[in-house]
C-alpha cells in the first residue's frame, strides 16, 4: 500500500488508520468518556476490530500474550486518568518480557489542563506540571503526547517502530479527548515502510571471528539461550549450530521451547526453577558457554550464585541486539553486538570453514550421560487423598495435551513443578510472566495468545489467587469465541509465599490461607463456560478430553495439596541473611 491522500477526518480516525498501515488486526480495550472517538472511529474500519475487555489490566496482558505468539505488536487502548493507571500492571509485564505492546489512552481536554479536570492527576497534591503520563514512564519505551493533529500519523509510526525495534517493549500514546473529535485536514499518511530499517544487524566480523575460534577449541561447549533468542526467531540456527559442536542446548524459563525439549541436546531450563541436567552440565563441565539473548537475570542465575549454575571456571561468549546486557554480571571473553539470528548465521559459516570440532563426539557422549543420570520420582496413585500432588498432575496433563499447544502460567507456587518438568517443544509457545511477575498473567495472556493462533490448542495452569484476580476474563474468552482452558490448581492457599513464611518464620503463617474455598468450576459456568472439577489423578484424562473436545472455554479446578512434596529443582530461592526465627505458637 503507498501513501493514502487523506480528506478532512477527525484525529481519531487519523489514528486508526495509521494502525490500519501498520497491519493492526485487534485493539483490546475497554471504554470511557476520553476513548470513545478512538473507539467509534474502529467502528467504521474494515480491518481493526475493538476487542472489549472487563478491565484495562487484562487488556494489556492480552496485547502482551498476542505480542509474544504473533510475533507483532499488540495494541490495547484505555480511556483517561483510571484506564491507563490500570494498564500500568500490563505494561510493565511486557516491558520486563521484552514484549511489543503499544498503548493508547485518553488525555483530559486541553485547553483546562491544570485545573482539576475529571480524572486529571496534574492538581493533585498541588503539582500543576504533573501529568499522568510520568507514571507510565518507567514502564515504557517512551510516551508520546500528541499535541497537533499533523504529528498523530508520525507519532503512531515512531511508536510502532520502537516497539519493535532493538530489545522490543511497550510503548505508549495519550491523545487528549477534545483532540480526538477534532476535524483536520490530513493530507497524506505515509506507509511505514518507506521508513523502515533492516533489523537483522549482524556483529562485527572480527567478534563473529573470534566466537568461531573459541567454540572450535572448546572441549565442552554448552549453549544457553534466553528470550532474545526467540524474539529473533532464531531456533534454527541455535540448532544448527549445538549439532556442529555437539553442544547441549540449556534455556531461560521463558525461552523453554526454542530447541525441542525433547531433543537429545536438550538439556532444559535453567535458573531457580532449573533442570538438574541444565545445572550439572554447566557447573560441572562447561568450559566455554555461548549465551544467546539471554540477560543473566537474577531468576537464571540463583541471584548471581556461584555454581547455581554458573562458575568462575565457565569463560562466556556473550550475543545480545543490547549493548547493556553484554558483560553485564558476568565477564565475557568475546561479546558480540548484533541480532541473534544473523550473527548465529555469520558464526556458523565461520565455524563451517574450520572443519568439525574436535571434542564433537565426546561432547555427545557427556550429554547423554548427565540426561540419563536424572531420574525423577513421580507420586503414586495413592497419594491424592488429600489433595493431588503437583508433580504427579504435571505428568497427567503433559501426558494427555497434545504436544504442540499454547501455555501460559501465572506467577504461583505451581511454577516450582511446571518449570523444569513439562516439556515444551516449539518456540514462541509458552507465555511466562517473566521478571515483573504479576498474579493474574496467566489466565490474561493466554486469551491474546489463543486470537494468535486460534489453530493452536491453548492452556493456561494458575493458581487459584492469581485466577481471583482476574477471573471475570472467562465471560472475555466466552464472547470472542474462544476455546480456551485453565486449570486451576485450588490449594486454598497462596502456595509459594505461605511456603516461604512456613520456611522462614518458625512455621508461622499469616495473610496466605484462604478461609472459605471457591467453586470455580461453578463460577466458570456462572461466567457462560464449562466448569470441571477433578480431585482424583484418575479423573484428569477424562476432563482435559472434554475441555479440548468441547469447543468451548473451559475451567478446570484441580484439588490440590495444600503441602505438597517439593520439586526436585536445582535452583534456590533467594533469601536475606537473617537470624533463625524458632519455631512460636501464634499469641
Amino acid at each position: 500500500m503507498g501513501n493514502e491522500t487523506m480528506a478532512r477526518m477527525r484525529c481519531a480516525e487519523a489514528l486508526v488508520r495509521a494502525l490500519e498501515l501498520e497491519g493492526v488486526r485487534h485493539v483490546f480495550g475497554h471504554p470511557g468518556h476520553g476513548n470513545t472517538n478512538i473507539l467509534d472511529a474502529i467502528y467504521d474500519s474494515s480491518q481493526i476490530d475493538f476487542k472489549l475487555t472487563r478491565h484495562e489490566q487484562a487488556a494489556a496482558h492480552i496485547a502482551d500474550g498476542y505480542a509474544r505468539i504473533s510475533g507483532d505488536i499488540g495494541v490495547c487502548c484505555a480511556s483517561v486518568g483510571p484506564g491507563p493507571a490500570n494498564m500500568v500492571m500490563g505494561l510493565a509485564s511486557a516491558a520486563a518480557a521484552s514484549s511489543p505492546v503499544v498503548a493508547i489512552f485518553g488525555g483530559v481536554i486541553s485547553r483546562w489542563v491544570g485545573r482539576g479536570q475529571l480524572q486529571e492527576t496534574s492538581p493533585f497534591y498541588g503539582l500543576p506540571d504533573q501529568s499522568f503520563v510520568q507514571v507510565l514512564q518507567p514502564v515504557v519505551k517512551k510516551v508520546w503526547q500528541v499535541q497537533h493533529p499533523d504529528l498523530i500519523p508520525e507519532i503512531v509510526r515512531k511508536a510502532c517502530a520502537l516497539a519493535r525495534a532493538g530489545n522490543p517493549g511497550p510503548v505508549a500514546i495519550e491523545i487528549p479527548w477534545d483532540l480526538q473529535a477534532a476535524f483536520h485536514e490530513f493530507d497524506d499518511i505515509p506507509n511505514p515502510g518507506q521508513f523502515s530499517y533492516a533489523r537483522r544487524v549482524r556483529a562485527e566480523a572480527q567478534a563473529v571471528a573470534r566466537a568461531a575460534d573459541a567454540l572450535h577449541r572448546a572441549s565442552t561447549p554448552v549453549i544457553v539461550a534466553g528470550y532474545g533468542a526467540v524474539l529473533a526467531d532464531a531456533g534454527a540456527e541455535i540448532l544448527e549450530l549445538a549439532e556442529k559442536l555437539g553442544a547441549p542446548v540449556a534455556t531461560s524459563y521463558a525461552a523453554k521451547g526454542i530447541v525441542a525439549e525433547d531433543h537429545p541436546l536438550s538439556l532444559g531450563n535453567v535458573g531457580w526453577l532449573g533442570h538438574p541436567n541444565a545445572h550439572e552440565m554447566i557447573r560441572e563441565h562447561a568450559d566455554v558457554v555461548l549465551a544467546v539473548g539471554f540477560s543473566f537475570s537474577d531468576l537464571s542465575t540463583c541471584w548471581w550464585t556461584e555454581g547455581m549454575p554458573f562458575v568462575k571456571q565457565n569463560r562466556f561468549i556473550q550475543i545480545d541486539i543490547d549493548a547493556n546486557q553484554i558483560g553485564r554480571t558476568y565477564p565475557v571473553e568475546v561479546g558480540l553486538l548484533g541480532d541473534a539470528k544473523a550473527t548465529l548465521q555469520e558464526t556458523i559459516g565461520a565455524l563451517s570453514a574450520k572443519g568439525a570440532p574436535p571434542a564433537r563426539k565426546e561432547n555427545l557422549e557427556l550429554t547423554a550421560k548427565v540426561k540419563s543420570g536424572f531420574r525423577m520420582e513421580v507420586p503414586g496413585e495413592e497419594s491424592d487423598a488429600q489433595g493431588m500432588e503437583p508433580l504427579r498432575v504435571v505428568e497427567e496433563l503433559r501426558r494427555f495435551l497434545p504436544k504442540d499447544i499454547l501455555f501460559s502460567l501465572d506467577t504461583g507456587d505451581h511454577n516450582h513443578y511446571f518449570g523444569a518438568f513439562f516439556p515444551i517443544y516449539s518456540p514462541r509457545r509458552l507465555l511466562y510472566p517473566g521478571g515483573w511477575t504479576p498474579m493474574g498473567f496467566g489466565p490474561t495472556s493466554i486469551i491474546g495468545g489463543k486470537l494468535a493462533r486460534p489453530d493452536l490448542p491453548a492452556v493456561c495452569v494458575t493458581g487459584d489467587g492469581g485466577f481471583l484476580m482476574v477471573c471475570q476474563e472467562v465471560i472475555t474468552a466466552v464472547e470472542w469465541g474462544l476455546p480456551v482452558i485453565w486449570v486451576v490448581f485450588n490449594n486454598q492457599t497462596l502456595g509459594a509465599i505461605r511456603g516461604g513464611q512456613l520456611a522462614s518464620y518458625g512455621g508461622r503463617v499469616i495473610g496466605t490461607e484462604f478461609c472459605e474455598n471457591a467453586d470455580y468450576a461453578a463460577l466458570a459456568r456462572s461466567l457462560r463456560a464449562e466448569g470441571l472439577t477433578v480431585s482424583r489423578y484418575a479423573e484428569i484424562e477424562d476432563a482435559i478430553g472434554h475441555a479440548l473436545a468441547c469447543g468451548r472455554p473451559c475451567v478446570v479446578d484441580m484439588r490440590i495439596a495444600r503441602d505438597p512434596a517439593p520439586p526436585p529443582i536445582a535452583g534456590m530461592w533467594f533469601e536475606p541473611e537473617r537470624d533463625e526465627i524458632p519455631p512460636r505458637p501464634r499469641s
